[in-house]
């Protein structure tokens, strides 16, 4: 018996031993493969072979496009597999505080591959991550603080992003910033993708440049905006590439409490670039669209344009804007292929603006009609005084338009309805004009009016926007109601 107890502690010490031997083999094996890879490096290796586990700590990798840094990482690793099918499958991902730095303006290395290929992950959980990009050492994206988990992700992630429809896949981050142009940066205050659904709070785009200075970078004409949304929430999100060409879709996008400015300096010179219609836009757009619904709620929206330096600038604002948008698409043979808007807002808490636009996205024709309510002279006046030296004296009580339009000209009807309206002419310092006033006056249809005028061929300038071009129908309407 003694004999038997002798024999099997024999064979465990052999074991035991052989275990730390081949622990020790395998261990200084993959140190021989990773000092192969002259572009990573690391400061500790801890192996298991009994769990197949490894646990690395401070590990740098840098080559000509890419910089990571992480300063632990535990995995494990399905030894049986790789002996039977020379591939690796990982079971466990665990990182920390990884570091990711992408060099968009280098190229890829596509000629050298690893020593060692990963076919799978079974669990992946990545905690205080960061990533950025840069662009000629100017870094024009980065996510802090970023926490990622998965369960059965396929490695390399595929091109078509199939990987995105992962139902596991929980992603949040903070302090979320990309460069947009030369004036202005897009952040987030927070990211969460989780259920295929995005959301982000705080959302802003913000300008880099005060208004006196943002002239100094641009040659034409352009809007500074500055935009700030509490939350933004994108459900149902879907990213696909078939047949080279990507596919963005979404059963709805819901935008809650913004406070959108609008500045345009017009002192500068005229951008008379074409400006096309929404359409046309929708169709040259290098991506395949669809949007079920797009949802906005309490926005506040201000323009103001400097029309001449040492003045105040036309400013109107659009205020508690409530509106939708439906079947968002640029398929030029979809069943349903109306696109309709609708918004209701305000100048003032007695006003109400109603606004509807029908278009599709394979010709110029749409069908748009506006409705103005109560609209009282210190809501536009504003932006009458500066931009055109004339204030509104009274309140009108209604304005409707029902247009129908293309790219070249508007057609349609134009009603307004007011009672004892006059018109203040102004001087350049601001002052009434008593004369241009009065003579302008004389001349004004300023008793009770209710009436419906047609208007016929109000031409576009392709040079203006959508809402020039908008405004330019309602104008014409005033003048011939007016005058």
């Amino acid at each position: 018996m003694k004999t038997f107890f002798r024999y099997i502690f024999t064979i465990l010490l052999l074991v035991i031993i052989g275990f730390f031997v081949a622990n020790f083999f395998v261990s200084e094996k993959i140190k021989t493969l990773l000092a192969e890879e002259p572009s990573l490096s690391y400061s500790n290796l801890n192996l298991n072979l009994l769990t197949g586990s490894f646990d690395f700590e401070q590990i740098k990798f840098k080559d000509a496009d890419k910089e990571v840094k992480i300063k632990e990482i535990y995995l494990t690793i399905d030894l049986i597999h790789y002996l039977l099918n020379k591939e690796i499958k990982v079971g466990d991902f665990d990182a920390k505080e990884l570091e990711i730095k992408l060099m968009l303006s280098s190229e890829p290395k596509t000629n050298e591959r690893m020593s060692f290929e990963i076919s799978a992950i079974e669990k992946i959980n990545l905690n205080d991550a960061s990533i950025s990009f840069v662009d000629e050492n100017k870094t024009i994206f980065k996510a802090s603080k970023l926490n990622l988990k998965a369960e059965n992700v396929n490695w390399p992630l595929d091109e078509n992003y199939e990987w995105l429809g992962n139902e596991t896949l929980q992603i949040d981050a903070k302090d979320l910033r990309y460069t947009m142009d030369t004036l202005h940066d897009l952040t987030s205050e927070s990211f969460a993708f989780t259920n295929q659904s995005l959301s982000f709070t705080n959302f802003s785009i913000e300008p880099k440049f005060t208004r006196n200075s943002y002239v100094n970078h641009i040659q034409t004409e352009k809007d500074l905006v500055d935009l700030k949304s509490k939350s933004i929430k994108i459900s149902r999100f879907k990213l696909q590439k078939k047949d080279s060409l990507l596919h963005v879709s979404s059963n709805k996008i819901e935008i809650d409490s913004t406070d959108f400015s609008i500045y345009r300096d017009k002192t500068v010179a005229d951008d008379n670039t074409y400006k096309p219609l929404y359409s046309q836009a929708l169709r040259e757009l290098s991506l395949q669209l669809a949007v079920d619904s797009l949802l906005i709620s309490e926005l506040d929206i201000t323009y103001q344009e400097l029309i001449k330096q040492n003045r105040e600038p036309a400013e109107i604002k659009f205020n508690a804007i409530h509106g939708e948008v439906l079947n968002i698409h640029n398929s030029l043979d979809a069943k349903q292929s109306d696109i309709k808007v609708s918004a209701k807002a305000e100048f003032s808490k007695a006003s109400e603006i109603v606004f509807k636009l029908n278009f599709v996205p394979d010709h110029e024709q749409f069908y748009l009609s506006t409705r103005l309510k109560q609209v009282e002279d210190k809501s536009i006046n504003g932006f009458f005084a500066a931009a055109m030296r004339m204030e509104m004296d009274g309140k009108i009580d209604e304005i409707k338009t029902s247009v129908y339009g293309n790219n070249t000209e508007m057609n349609g009807d134009f009603s307004i309805a007011y009672e004892k309206l006059k018109l203040n002419i102004l001087k350049r310092d601001g002052s009434k004009n008593n004369f241009a006033s009065l003579l302008s006056n004389a001349l004004l249809k300023n008793n009770d009016v209710d009436e419906t005028y047609q208007l016929e061929n109000i031409e576009r300038d392709t040079t203006k926007s959508f809402w020039n071009y908008l405004w330019t129908f309602h104008l014409q309407g005033l003048k011939k109601s007016l005058l």
